[in-house]
């Protein structure tokens, strides 16, 4: 055992007070019985961590007792530095924007009465407000063939649609392609175009001389499987409902590696049989590595931002907390300094 998980067992240990003891035999018992007996959710490798996790629990629980014999002091109140230095910054930074606010008033009025009416582009957010396109804005690709799920083995996907913008020009061996994944909720507006002048999601990125320069590639962004802008999700009718009702809860769970595999029946359609690169933020992120796992032979480059293979049950409560947190912090602080 690591000296972090000593320390952890034996903060914990502390406050168990007077149940401790119980709590170590409760843990010598699941290691002492038959493999059979054993929780659902623990396996039988874990039989040799449980005990060395009890042992030392056991001596730990002994050297709690004797010094409470000697001694009656309380153990000290549990501190939390990160959360503590979290505040503080907070509340700096708190500061810091309502003291800019009065100079920006300030400067606006200034500006204002010079006829210079320009607005302050971090005014609305790292990102404009998401909107439902309309569908003149964008194409639409439909597959007749059924769609293999990963999580349904004996059930595909009859058909679908695969909405979709595009940036820049394909070149004539079709080597220049990018194919941009979104996150969770964004549509395939990623940028402006002339059929939707309003900015995407990524419009800072997106155009000549940018990060994807569409002087030299041709950018595809799809809204993915299951999305609601404009791609077969549970709004989507079901072609299996004899009234042509939509999908609603009967819409199948999707897996990253279907909505990956549903782009690529998109570049298939579009001959694009190998890309420049993969590119996503964070589901998107996830998107990308499953699009260079998937097919390593289609993908020349992989650029996952801020993603991971996976998401656990903690990282998933955790974006939760942080998506649930506009509505407790400043959102002009949290786009000035953390996105």
């Amino acid at each position: 055992m690591d000296d972090r998980a000593y320390l952890v067992l034996h903060h914990n240990l502390l406050f168990l007070g007077s149940q401790k003891m119980a709590a170590v035999t409760a843990i010598r018992n699941v290691t002492r019985s038959p493999s059979s007996h054993f929780p659902y959710f623990l396996r039988p490798q874990h039989r040799a961590s449980l005990a060395a996790f009890a042992t030392v629990a056991n001596g730990i629980a002994g050297r709690s007792d004797q010094q409470s014999n000697h001694t009656t002091k309380r153990p000290p109140p549990v501190s939390f530095p990160c959360v503590d230095a979290h505040a503080a910054r907070e509340s700096k930074l708190q500061s810091r924007n309502n003291n800019s606010n009065g100079s920006n008033k300030s400067e606006s009025a200034t500006n204002t009465s010079n006829g210079n009416n320009k607005k302050d582009p971090s005014s609305s957010g790292p990102e404009p407000p998401y909107a439902r396109p309309n569908p003149s804005s964008y194409h639409t690709f439909t597959s007749k063939k059924p769609l293999p799920l990963v999580y349904y083995p004996d059930q595909s996907l009859p058909a679908f649609d695969i909405a979709y913008e595009t940036w820049g020009t394909l070149n004539a061996d079709k080597s220049n392609a990018i194919l941009l994944h979104t996150g969770l909720s964004a549509s395939s507006h990623a940028a402006s175009t002339p059929s939707n002048p309003s900015p995407g999601w990524w419009e800072k990125f997106i155009g000549p001389g940018k990060a994807l320069d569409t002087n030299e590639h041709f950018i595809i962004c799809t809204n993915v499987l299951g999305g609601c802008y404009g791609s077969t999700g549970p709004s989507s009718p079901d072609p299996s409902d004899s009234n042509g009702s939509a999908y609603a809860t009967r819409f199948p769970i999707l897996s990253i590696f279907d909505m990956v595999r549903g782009q690529f029946a998109l570049l298939d359609e579009l001959g694009i049989e190998k890309l420049y690169a993969s590119v996503g933020s964070s589901m998107g992120a996830m998107q990308s590595l499953a699009a260079g796992w998937l097919h390593p032979e289609r993908v020349g480059k992989v650029v996952s931002i801020s993603g991971t293979a996976r998401s656990n049950p903690g990282a998933i409560a955790m974006r939760f907390a942080q998506r649930s947190g506009k509505n407790v912090v400043n959102r002009s602080i949290l786009s000035s300094h953390f996105f």
